[in-house]
C-alpha cells in the first residue's frame, strides 16, 4: 500500500460475542415493581369509529343461530396411567367396549376431558382388549388390556347461559365462560374430526378433487382444506369463521420414491450412489431422510390383505437389504441361521428387493425393519418443516386465489362440514347461518403523500402512486462521496455474470436518476471491484479501494449479486454490519442488466434512507401527534420447525417528528421464546431512546408513546402488559429520573396478520376490479371482540389473491386516544413506509422490526451457535435414548449476535431495509 493511501483495516477490531457489562440490565433480572401497575387484561372499547364512506360488505364469518342451553356434564378421563400416546389412546377411545358404554353425545378432547348431556352418576371403569377389538391373536408376553377411567370433574356442569351473560355484559369474563365455549369449541371439532385429515381447526378431505391438490416437488403436497373457528364477537353474538386452509403433506407414495425426490438427485445412478456411505460415515442419503422419521406406512409384500397394518418410521438404518443379517428359525428344522433381508424376502415371500442399497426403515418395533421399494408412506401426514425455495414458490401458486375463487372454496368447504346435518350439533341444538355475515363497514379517506417536490395529489382509493417527477422529502444527510460497487463472482453461472459496460452503464443511470430524485452526489465515480471469488475477501477489496479512493471512510458498498442465494446475501449483510460497518444495497446481476429506471428508483428509495434520507411523509389534515410522541415496534421471528436456532427479537424507534424515519435493534432471544427479555428490552431501547432525546425531544422523554407489537396471541396480551411494557416502563423512569415533570403515557397495540378473517365487497364502489375491499376499508363490528378495542384494517391494495386485513387490538392506553383518531394513524402512517409507491399491509414500525427481526440470521456468531446446536443434539439423542418425548423445549441459552462496528452508528439509521 503507497504512503499516502488510507490504511482502514485498523478501523476493523475483533469481533466480539456478547455487551459490556451494564448493572442496569443486570438488575433487571430482578422484580420490576412496574409489573404489579400493569393491567392483566385488555381494555374495553371507548366508542366506535365514525370516519370514512360507509360501505356494507361481507365478511367470512356465519353467526350461530342456537346454542346450548341446558347444563353439560363435564368428566376427567384417564386411559392406562395417562401417559400413553395419543394414538393409543385413539384407538383405546374408539374401541366398542368404550363406545357401547358412552351412548350417543359423549365428546372427548383427546386428551382427558370430556363431555356429555348425560348425568352418569356412577364412575366409569372399562377394560379394552385391543387384540379382541382387532380380532387378533393375543401375543405371547404381551399384555394388550388397557383401562379406561371417567369420573365427573370437580366443576361437574358446565352451564351454557354464562356465554348469553357474559355477551349482554351482566358478568365478567371468567372461567365458567371459558369453560362452555371450549365445549362448542370441540363440539364443533367433533364430526369432521373423525371424518376428515384435522389439523387442528383445519380439515381436509383424503380423496380431494385434483384441483385442491398440488405436488410442490422433494416428495411433498399441498392440499386445500377447510378453516372453521368458534369466536364470541360485537353485537351479543357467537359467530363461526369459515376460511380456506392450505397445508403440506407427505406425498402417498413409496419410499424408494419418496426418497429419490428428497433427495433431490435428477439421475437414478447419482440417487443411488447417495446411499453408500463413505469412510465408514453416514452416508449422504441416510442424513437427508432424517425427516421420515415418526411417519406412518404400510406394506404390501402379502397383498392387499395386510395393508392396514400400519407401522412407524423410527429411523432410517445405516444398513441396506443384503447387509443387514440377524437369525431366522426353520419351522421344519427348528434350527436357526443367519439370513439377509434380501434373502429373506426373496426366501420367504418370493420378492426381488431391486433396490437393495437403499438403507432399510427401521420401525418403532424393535427388530423389524423393511425394504423401502415395499412400503408405502400413509396420506394425510403433515409435512412440518419449513419448504425450500422452489416449493414455496410452488406453495404461494397453489395457495393464491382471487375473492370469487376464495369464495367458491369457502362454499365447498361448508359442504364439507354440512352443519345442518351433524349428528352433534343436532344433538346439542347448535344452529349456524350458512349465509356470510353481512356488516357495516367504513372506507376511509387516504391521506395525501408529501415530497420535496412533484405532485402531491392524494392517491384515491387506488392506493398506487410513482416516483416519475418526484424529489425525495429528505436527500441524503451528507453527500455521497465515499461509496464503492463490489461486483461478486459468479463462478460458471452465465446468467449471474456481468460486464464491466454493464455495471458502468448501470452507475451512471442510477446516479442520474439519484439525482433527480434529489440526492446529494459528490463522486459519480465509485471504484468497482469484481472478480474475487471469497466474498468476505471481495467486500474486504471494495471496503479499502472505496476509503482510499476519497480518503473517507465509506458511506456505502452497492453489492451487486449473482443469484438470489440466501447464503451470500447473509455473508455480504454480516460484512457490512459487523465487521466494516458500513452500510450496503443489493442488487441482482439480472437487474443490473436490465438497467430499468423503474427499478433504479424502487432500489434509490432504500438507498437515500440508509444514507440518512426521507422518501416522503404524509400531508394531511389529521393531527396525530399534539405532544412530543415516539413509535416503537417489536416482533420477534422463530427459526423454521426441526431447526435447532435461537429466535431474534427486534424493535424499532421512530427517530423524527413526523415517525417516518426508524432506526433498530436486534438480539438473540433464547429457542422459541416469544416474550421479549428484559435485558433484551433495556439493550436494545436504551440507545436508541436515548438518541431520541438528544436529537428530537429536547433532551426530554416523549410525552406520548405508541408500542405495536406483532405476533402475540390471544393468551399472551396478560403476559405482554406485564413484561415487556414493565420493562418499558422501568426504563423510560430511568433515563427520566432527572426530570421532574416525566410521565410518558403509553398506548399498546398488538398487530396480528394470522388469521382467517376476509372481506368480501360487493362489486361497485367498495370493491377493486378483482373484487378484493378498497384500501381504508375497516371493520369495528359483528366480527370483533365483543367489548375490548380492535379493529380489522385493510390498508393496502392486494397484488395477487384476497386481500388480509391487519387485526389491530388495543391493550392500554392512557393517552385516551379518540377512536376517529387511533384508526385513522393506523391507516395513514401505512403511506409512508419508506421503501414503497403504495400503501402497505402492517403499521410500518412492525413492518420494519419485522424486517429486521429477519435480518437477524446475518448476525448470528456462527461459531457459537454450531457449539449449542451440538448441545441440543446431544440433549435429543440421550432423551431419545431414555425414551422420552422431545416436546419439551430446551431452556439452554443461546450466544448473543454479532455487535455493529460503531464507527459509523450504523444502528441509528434504516439499515435494515
Amino acid at each position: 500500500m503507497s504512503s499516502n493511501s488510507l490504511d482502514l483495516s485498523s478501523d476493523t477490531p475483533d469481533i466480539e460475542v456478547g455487551l459490556p457489562s451494564n448493572p442496569f440490565v443486570t438488575d433487571l433480572l430482578a422484580d420490576n415493581p412496574w409489573r404489579e401497575k400493569m393491567p392483566s387484561q385488555s381494555m374495553y372499547r371507548q366508542g366506535f369509529g365514525k370516519a370514512g364512506k360507509a360501505a356494507k360488505i361481507q365478511v367470512n364469518s356465519h353467526a350461530v343461530q342456537t346454542w346450548p342451553q341446558k347444563p353439560v356434564y363435564q368428566y376427567d378421563v384417564l386411559i392406562g396411567s395417562g401417559a400413553e400416546k395419543r394414538g393409543l389412546i385413539k384407538a383405546v377411545w374408539m374401541s366398542k367396549a368404550v363406545q357401547s358404554k358412552l351412548g350417543p353425545g359423549f365428546i372427548f378432547d383427546g386428551n382427558k376431558i370430556g363431555w356429555s348431556p348425560n348425568d352418569f352418576k356412577q364412575e366409569l371403569r372399562i377394560n379394552v382388549n385391543l387384540d379382541e377389538e382387532r380380532g387378533e391373536r393375543p401375543r405371547p408376553n404381551h399384555d394388550n388390556i388397557h383401562k379406561v377411567r371417567i369420573v365427573k370433574a370437580k366443576n361437574e356442569k358446565i352451564n351454557m347461559a354464562t356465554i348469553q351473560a357474559y355477551l349482554d355484559g351482566k358478568i365478567d369474563f371468567d372461567n365458567s365462560v371459558l369453560e362452555a365455549i371450549n365445549f362448542l369449541d370441540h363440539l364443533l371439532r367433533e364430526t369432521p374430526s373423525k371424518k376428515l385429515i384435522n389439523l387442528r381447526r383445519s380439515y381436509f378431505a383424503r380423496t380431494g378433487e385434483p384441483q385442491d391438490r398440488s405436488l410442490l416437488g422433494g416428495g411433498i403436497e399441498a392440499m386445500k382444506g377447510v378453516y372453521q373457528s368458534l369466536r364470541m364477537a360485537e353485537g351479543k353474538r357467537l359467530v363461526i369463521n369459515v376460511d380456506i386452509s392450505n397445508s403440506c403433506f407427505w406425498h402417498e407414495t413409496r419410499f424408494d420414491q419418496l426418497a429419490y425426490l428428497i433427495s433431490g438427485e435428477t439421475d437414478q445412478n447419482r440417487f443411488m450412489a447417495s446411499a453408500i456411505a463413505r469412510d465408514g460415515g453416514e452416508a449422504p442419503l441416510t442424513r437427508a431422510l432424517k425427516r421420515l422419521n415418526k411417519n406412518q406406512f404400510v406394506v404390501r409384500h402379502r397383498g392387499q390383505t395386510n395393508a392396514n397394518k400400519t407401522y412407524i418410521v423410527d429411523k432410517i438404518s445405516r444398513f441396506d437389504a443384503k447387509s443387514y443379517k440377524f437369525n431366522v428359525k426353520d419351522k421344519a428344522t427348528g434350527k436357526e441361521e443367519k439370513m439377509s433381508c434380501f434373502d429373506y424376502f426373496k426366501k420367504k415371500y418370493n420378492v426381488h428387493i431391486d433396490k437393495w442399497q437403499l438403507p432399510l426403515i427401521e420401525t418403532t418395533k424393535k427388530g423389524v425393519l423393511f425394504p423401502m421399494e415395499l412400503a408405502h408412506m400413509c396420506g394425510g401426514q403433515r409435512y412440518p418443516f419449513k419448504l425450500n425455495e422452489t416449493q414455496t414458490a410452488n406453495m404461494i401458486k397453489f395457495a393464491v386465489s382471487r375473492p370469487p375463487v376464495r369464495r367458491q372454496g369457502i362454499q365447498k368447504g361448508l359442504e364439507l362440514l354440512d352443519w345442518a346435518n351433524d349428528p352433534m350439533l343436532k344433538g346439542y341444538g347448535l344452529k349456524i347461518d350458512k349465509e356470510m355475515l353481512k356488516t357495516n363497514a367504513r372506507i376511509l379517506d387516504p391521506p395525501e403523500v408529501l415530497f420535496a417536490k412533484g405532485s402531491t395529489a392524494k392517491p384515491a382509493y387506488s392506493g398506487r402512486w410513482d416516483l416519475r417527477g418526484k424529489v425525495f422529502l429528505l436527500p441524503n444527510q451528507a453527500p455521497l462521496k465515499s461509496w464503492g460497487i463490489c461486483v461478486l463472482s459468479a463462478g460458471g453461472d452465465r446468467r449471474g455474470t456481468v460486464s464491466l459496460d454493464q455495471v458502468e452503464a448501470f452507475k451512471k443511470n442510477f446516479m442520474a436518476l439519484y439525482k433527480g430524485h434529489g440526492g446529494r452526489v459528490e463522486n459519480p465515480n465509485p471504484p468497482v471491484v469484481g472478480g474475487v471469488a471469497d466474498i468476505g475477501e471481495a467486500l474486504n477489496k471494495t471496503f479499502q479501494a472505496t476509503g482510499n479512493q476519497v480518503q473517507m471512510r465509506p458511506q456505502m458498498l452497492l453489492v451487486i449479486l449473482p443469484n438470489r442465494s440466501a447464503e451470500a446475501y447473509n455473508r455480504v449483510k454480516r460484512n457490512c454490519d459487523c465487521r466494516f460497518g458500513v452500510m450496503s444495497q443489493c442488487v441482482q446481476a439480472s437487474n443490473v442488466q436490465k438497467n430499468a429506471p423503474q427499478y433504479c428508483s424502487n432500489v434509490l428509495m432504500k438507498f437515500n434512507c440508509k444514507l440518512g434520507g426521507t422518501t416522503s411523509a404524509l400531508k394531511s389534515k389529521n393531527v396525530y401527534f399534539t405532544e412530543p410522541t415516539m413509535i416503537i415496534g417489536a416482533d420477534v421471528s422463530h427459526a423454521a420447525p426441526g431447526l435447532e436456532q435461537a429466535s431474534m427479537a427486534a424493535m424499532t424507534v421512530s427517530l423524527d417528528k413526523t415517525c417516518s424515519r426508524y432506526g433498530a435493534a436486534i438480539e438473540s432471544n433464547g429457542h422459541r421464546v416469544e416474550m421479549i427479555t428484559s435485558d433484551n428490552v433495556d439493550s436494545m431501547l436504551r440507545p436508541l431512546v436515548d438518541w431520541w432525546m438528544k436529537n428530537v425531544g429536547g433532551g426530554r422523554l416523549p410525552k406520548h408513546v405508541y408500542y405495536f407489537r406483532d405476533g402475540v396471541s390471544e393468551g399472551q396480551y396478560g403476559p405482554l402488559l406485564k413484561n415487556e411494557v414493565a420493562d418499558m416502563k422501568r426504563l423510560f423512569a430511568d433515563l427520566g429520573q432527572h426530570h421532574p415533570d416525566n410521565n410518558v403515557k403509553m398506548t399498546v397495540v398488538v398487530a396480528e396478520k394470522r388469521h382467517h378473517i376476509r372481506f368480501f365487497p360487493p362489486q361497485g364502489a367498495a370493491a377493486d376490479k378483482n373484487g378484493n375491499p378498497l384500501p381504508g376499508t375497516i371493520v369495528d363490528h359483528d366480527v370483533t371482540h365483543p367489548f375490548e378495542n380492535d379493529v380489522y384494517l385493510c390498508s393496502h391494495v392486494a397484488i395477487q389473491g384476497t386481500a388480509r386485513p391487519t387485526h389491530y387490538h388495543m391493550l392500554m392506553d392512557e393517552a385516551n386516544v379518540p377512536s376517529d383518531k387511533f384508526q385513522a394513524l393506523l391507516y395513514d402512517h401505512c403511506y409512508q413506509y419508506q421503501r414503497a409507491t403504495t400503501p402497505v399491509s402492517l403499521f410500518p414500525a412492525v413492518y420494519y422490526a419485522h424486517l429486521a427481526s429477519k435480518r437477524g440470521e446475518s448476525h448470528i456468531d456462527m461459531a457459537a451457535n454450531k457449539k449449542v446446536q451440538i448441545a441440543e443434539e446431544r440433549r435429543r439423542t440421550g432423551r431419545e435414548a431414555r425414551g422420552q418425548s422431545d416436546e419439551v423445549k430446551s431452556q439452554t441459552e443461546w450466544p448473543k449476535l454479532q455487535p455493529f462496528e460503531l464507527k459509523n452508528q450504523m444502528g441509528f439509521g434504516m439499515w435494515y431495509i
